[in-house]
């Protein structure tokens, strides 16, 4: 979004997000809280928590890396690839989570449910940055370009969902959830 046009919508998704008037949201809380994550590399800090309120998500997050050719996926938390962008970062901090296994969790379950404008919170240890829905998709399971790195601040959810397969024991597709940056607020 460039231009008033996108600033306006930022204040528009940030009013919904927060239950407050659009008013209220003068142009002085978006430019200097998106600009100070420009300035202060402080502010690319690793993700420690993520929360989306809408399908009851409250979880810690935990880097992972790629085994075997695959990222690795965390039981119970929702995992933030390891060679992505931090969030609030310029690029795209992806994450992933188990959508419903036997012995383990199922912290993406309801990632079905999100619909754009929905609220993404990803914590760091001195921020929290507020993502809103902008898009989602099932991709094939063999489609990788969602974890392409992106100019702008982007977060990407994705989980499995399709057909499982019981021979060899996989989703055919991927449900895919990306995010605008609408604000990074200090955590007091």
């Amino acid at each position: 979004m460039t231009g008033e046009v996108g600033s306006a919508r930022r204040r528009a998704l940030l009013a919904g997000l927060l239950g407050v008037g659009a008013s209220v949201l003068g142009g002085s809380l978006w430019r200097p809280s998106l600009a100070r994550a420009d300035d202060d590399a402080a502010a690319y800090e690793a993700a420690v928590w993520m929360r989306i309120p809408r399908i009851g998500v409250d979880s810690t997050t935990v880097d992972v890396g790629v085994t075997d050719g695959y990222y690795d996926v965390p039981w119970f938390d929702v995992g933030h690839h390891a060679d992505s962008a931090n969030p609030g970062e310029p690029g795209n901090s992806i994450f992933n989570g188990h959508v419903l296994t036997i012995g383990a969790g199922r912290v993406f379950y309801r990632l079905t449910e999100l619909t754009p404008g929905d609220a993404i919170f990803v914590y760091t240890a001195n921020y929290r940055t507020s993502w809103a829905v902008s898009a989602t998709d099932a991709v094939a399971d063999t489609d990788d370009t969602f974890l392409v790195q992106t100019d702008q601040p982007q977060v990407t959810l994705y989980t499995c969902t399709g057909r499982f397969n019981f021979l060899e024991r996989s989703y055919a597709e991927r449900l895919v959830v990306v995010g605008e940056l609408v604000d990074v607020v200090e955590r007091s």
